[in-house]
């Protein structure tokens, strides 16, 4: 007989765990995908937004898209399932014997059976009752009691039967849908509950390990806990009717799922004795040797006329190679630094097109599992996948897949596909990193500063192009997008880093890594405690550098406090941030980390505690900071077990990068209120990380100088030579661009000879149009054809990863000629409200309006010099429709604002969600009668959120323009005169106030533009009525044929 194949026994749960949990998760994300989230809510008594999260038996049942691979992988599963139960019985029924007599007699033989049982037979009973007498007698006379020590018997059996019946009920529930037979599928599934208890109990109970016991008790009592919640929501929804109930239900149900496959899963720490075998019984050879205890031991027959090959760990970096000359290295070191810039603009464009789906949903969506793409760094923990990924092919391979579907995906107009390349570009992106810096475990020719070079050069392309990466696979050439360029300049760096010269890749490391557990004999010897301290201070540097040097202006965001001007602006200070991340690469002393440490820290708290120049200052100082740790910290961490080390920093950034986004989306997120306005506590904890970090592993000495070779010195050379170089150059071009940036004219209103002005109010939806493409240029194409004056944009604050770090206003202000208000910034937590304007802003104020509960509401209160006369603009957005006392109290507080300078022209533009006419404390009634506001138009019923308002000025036209699929939001534009000197604005009924006259009766400056009647063009048209409306001041105002001919006077 010869063994054909043999494997761990252990594999069957992680087979069981890994498909059981793909099923799950695939039904859901499917469901999402497939746009079916909403009806997935839908119950006898609520649907969305009521019910938000689906219950299990909705998701795996009710609609095809996420049943069907639902259902083939529960069939898959279905295998390991069965052997699941066989081997853990045969792992209860005949455990592995502890004491050295028993041990000998149960001792494995070659083929894995005890020599006992071997004689005995499995299949005789009394063979098996004898040893087991023979070894209870040994156990007694050692001292201890067999029945606690052997768990042969009944009890195994029992559990066997039920882990059968159970599954076969699992079957049911599954394959009978909610839809095909209700009463079958609850009949199955609370069979199955039931049947859980007594298969955890049991299997808990006849483990012999008392440690695996106790592990094994965490999700048994975790599927216990979660229990009562499921019947009490059930309780809730199905006799108390209580809308709601049922998505708290779905979440505690969806955690049984949980606990009952981590249960299963933990059978693999009892399974460490077994393997399972296919053994060719008509050999008439003796049985071979290939099986041993271990759960990592594989085994497969090699055919006879197979050769046997050396496995042989040669790095490819080990041929000797003829120096390079000069010309050639320069361009490999640009080569390098254009595929640093690649990946930057990879994984920053993640988490832009990620969000797309929350944006419009408004609400977690799925797609936020996207930043799941960042942990390739656990594939390193692997022999097989360190061996691909560290070599030459692995590292081509990967920087290919990144180009390609990170950046060559911009050509699809479908998000979803966009989604998926980015992904897996993020994925391979890391690999391609992770690769270069495992193989070289410290060494000095790793050369990070590289990746910080990169990094500054991004922003560069950022500030270029206004905020917007060009290279983004959200961007394409109708917005700026330079793709092409970009896949032309990375398809002649991946063809010069398949060509390079083998003297101009890092050299031979240091001695290879043999087991996934052992380190090389002459890496730096470290301790668990440091690994873990780095590897969270990297995570946490990571989701630094992501906020904070991703883009020049976000610090610039964070320490804006209105006008007059108290602090930097963009022009030309963003040139300033982007030198200062250059210089940071080039500042990699040791004996300097100390005081940049210092420095860095510093400067965080400056960042957040103050505005304007001190508050830059502090940013200017934590970006320099974080710029010059950043190689170091690499270094350092490619040091550890590289699995381990990459894979848990990433999940560490991801943690860190959700819980960012819940300070300010606290309100759409279950549990969010628990980090509402907690910014300060991320920003402290990143810091305490990263220093901590650092501090912990000053003691490693990594290899560098005499202790690497030649060639590597050689090589270190010139690219730091040529670090200094890029950096300075870099440096002189963005203070040069900056300082031409600097605006040589002013505004021009579109009709400067006229005392006409015209305001509108936009909710932009974060500048992602429905095809999920930023959405700038086509903003700035609406806006200037509409001649807005005055502009409030409201979801405008996008200086967070999820948004790319980005700056709404810089297509429309500088394209169209505005003074910019950016609002509250990205350390106040709101959604955001700009105000654009073609006349200066004398003063403004930015207000946080009371929200004890939702969102956070950003309100501008702004006084503006309008052909010589001062007018207030307020700009705000109120919360949302479930948040009733927030609503009020924002808008109660936003009428005392605007009561306060009653005796000035005012314009309101904003956001109240209410309908026109609702009595208090709705915010309609609020805002007209505490504000001493009029309505623009009291007869536009089909209002909810978006509103204009006015006193002290002769309104003279109003309409609306659809949004296209820019936003979800129209534009609404008004336009107003003002007043003569000694002629005070009343009007002495509605019908005065909202007298309506046909456009042929009022003077060509107060016309809108007639290019958005009927089918408009690209989307946009008037909406609610077929054109403008328009009003004629009344005869005291003097103004009725003002501008008749293009007339300049009265």
């Amino acid at each position: 007989m010869s063994t054909l194949l043999a494997f761990p026994a252990g594999w069957v749960p992680q087979a069981h765990t890994v498909i059981a949990y793909t099923a799950f998760a695939t039904a859901l994300f499917v469901g999402w995908l497939s746009g079916l989230w909403k009806e997935l809510c839908i119950n006898s008594l609520a649907r969305w937004p009521i019910e938000w999260f689906p219950s299990v038996s909705a998701t795996i049942g009710d609609h095809a898209p996420p049943r069907a691979p639902f259902q083939i992988l529960i069939a898959l599963c279905a295998t390991p399932r069965f052997l699941l139960l066989l081997v853990q019985w045969l792992a209860h029924r005949y455990p592995p014997a502890r004491l050295a007599d028993a041990s000998t007699r149960l001792a494995p033989t070659s083929n894995g059976a005890s020599s006992a049982l071997k004689d005995a037979g499995l299949r005789s009973r009394a063979a098996t009752s004898r040893i087991e007498r023979e070894d209870e007698s040994i156990l007694k006379a050692a001292g201890e009691n067999p029945k606690e020590e052997i768990n042969y018997g009944a009890l195994v059996d029992i559990e066997l039967l039920v882990g059968v019946v159970r599954t076969f009920c699992c079957g049911g529930w599954v394959y009978i849908t909610s839809r095909d037979h209700h009463d079958l599928h609850d009949l199955f599934m609370i069979l199955y509950l039931l049947l859980t208890v007594p298969w955890m109990f049991l299997s808990t109970q006849n483990c012999v390990n008392k440690s695996v016991r106790s592990k094994r008790r965490i999700p048994f009592f975790g599927f216990l806990a979660m229990v009562p919640p499921v019947i009490w929501f059930y309780y809730q929804h199905s006799v108390l009717r209580t809308p709601g109930a049922y998505t708290y239900y779905s979440m505690f149900e969806w955690s049984l799922v949980l606990w009952d496959v981590a249960f299963d899963a933990l059978a693999v720490l009892e399974l460490g004795h077994l393997q399972i075998a296919i053994i060719d019984t008509s050999s008439s050879a003796g049985i071979d040797t290939p099986i041993a205890n271990g759960t990592s031991n594989f085994y497969i027959a090699k055919s006879a006329a197979a050769p046997l090959k050396e496995d042989r760990d040669t790095d490819w970096t080990s041929e000797l190679a003829r120096p390079s000359p000069q010309w050639r290295s320069a361009l490999a070191f640009a080569s390098d630094v254009y595929w640093a810039i690649c990946f930057w603009t990879i994984f920053t464009s993640l988490g832009l097109q990620l969000f797309y789906w929350s944006i419009w949903k408004l609400a977690l969506a799925g797609s936020e599992l996207a930043l799941l793409s960042n942990l390739s760094g656990f594939l390193f923990s692997y022999r097989s996948s360190y061996r691909f990924n560290t070599s030459k092919n692995g590292l081509l391979a990967n920087r290919i897949c990144s180009i390609v579907f990170g950046m060559g995906f911009y050509i699809f107009p479908w998000p979803a596909a966009r989604l998926v390349g980015i992904s897996i570009g993020t994925w391979t992106g890391w690999a391609a990193l992770f690769g270069n810096w495992a193989r070289l475990k410290g060494s000095e020719e790793m050369i990070a500063e590289v990746l910080g070079l990169g990094l500054a050069i991004s922003l560069l392309l950022k500030y270029a192009n206004h905020s917007t990466n060009p290279l983004w696979a959200i961007s394409h050439p109708a917005s700026g997008g330079w793709n092409k360029t970009g896949l032309v300049l990375a398809a002649l760096s991946l063809i010069e880093y398949h060509l390079r010269s083998i003297d101009l890749h890092p050299a031979p490391p240091l001695p290879s890594f043999r087991e996934k557990k052992d380190l090389p004999s002459s890496s730096p010897a470290y301790t668990k405690r440091q690994r873990r301290l780095v590897t969270v201070g990297l995570g946490a540097l990571i989701h630094l550098t992501q906020t904070f040097v991703t883009d020049a202006g976000t610090i610039l965001s964070w320490t804006w406090t209105g006008y007059p001007i108290k602090g930097p602006t963009l022009h030309p200070f963003t040139g300033v941030v982007i030198t200062v991340a250059s210089l940071g690469v080039l500042h990699q002393h040791k004996r300097l980390q100390p005081m940049f440490t210092i420095l860095g820290a510093l400067g965080a708290i400056m960042l957040y505690r103050y505005p304007d120049w001190l508050g830059f200052a502090g940013g200017l100082l934590l970006i320099f900071y974080l710029q010059a740790i950043f190689p170091t910290y690499i270094r350092v961490a490619s040091v550890f077990k590289p699995g381990q080390t990459f894979g848990y920093a990433l999940l560490t950034t991801i943690l860190l990068d959700v819980v960012s986004v819940v300070t300010a989306a606290y309100a759409f997120v279950p549990m969010g209120w628990v980090f509402r306005e907690r910014t300060d506590l991320v920003l402290g904890f990143c810091m305490a990380a990263t220093v901590a970090g650092w501090l912990i592993t000053r003691d490693i000495k990594l290899p560098e100088g005499p202790a690497i070779p030649l060639r590597s010195q050689r090589r270190v050379k010139f690219t730091k030579r040529y670090t200094i170089i890029s950096s300075v150059v870099l440096s002189i071009i963005s203070i040069g661009y900056s300082c031409s940036k600097l605006p040589t004219k002013v505004p021009i209103p579109y009709y400067p000879d006229h005392k006409i002005f015209s305001g509108g109010i936009w909710t932009v939806h974060f500048g992602l149009d429905k095809e999920g493409r930023d959405s700038q240029w086509r903003m700035m194409q609406l806006i200037k054809e509409m001649q807005v004056d005055v502009l409030g944009l409201l979801e405008s604050d996008l200086h967070r990863f999820v948004y790319g770090n980005r700056d709404l206003t810089r297509v429309i202000a500088e394209e169209l000629g505005y003074y910019v208000d950016l609002g509250p910034g990205p350390n106040k937590h709101t959604w955001g409200a700009a105000l654009l304007s073609k006349y200066p802003i004398l003063n403004s104020t930015h207000h946080l309006l009371p929200s004890p509960h939702g969102e956070l509401a950003p309100a501008i209160h702004a006084t503006l010099d309008i052909h010589g006369q001062k007018v207030n603009v307020m700009v705000s957005h109120n919360g949302q429709e479930e948040d009733l006392l927030d609503r009020e109290l924002q808008t109660t507080e936003i009428a005392r604002l605007l009561r306060e300078t009653e005796d000035t022209p005012t314009v309101f533009l904003g956001y109240l969600v209410t309908r026109p006419g609702d009595l208090r404390p709705w915010p309609y009634q609020i805002l007209m009668e505490d504000g001493k506001m009029w309505d623009i138009e009291i007869e536009d019923r089909w209002r909810w959120c978006e509103y204009i308002a006015f006193r002290g000025l002769w309104r003279i036209a109003y309409s609306r323009v659809h949004e296209s699929d820019i936003s979800d939001t129209e534009l609404q534009v008004g336009k107003f005169m003002l007043p003569k000197p000694g002629h005070p604005v009343h009007y002495e009924s509605n019908k005065e106030l909202y007298w309506h006259i046909g456009e042929s009766d009022v003077p060509e400056p107060w016309h809108m533009p007639s290019m958005f009647r009927g089918n408009g063009t690209r989307g946009h048209r008037y909406v609610v009525w077929e054109g403008p409306l328009y009003y004629l001041p009344p005869d005291r105002s003097g103004l009725q044929n003002y501008g008749k001919g293009w007339a300049i006077d009265p």
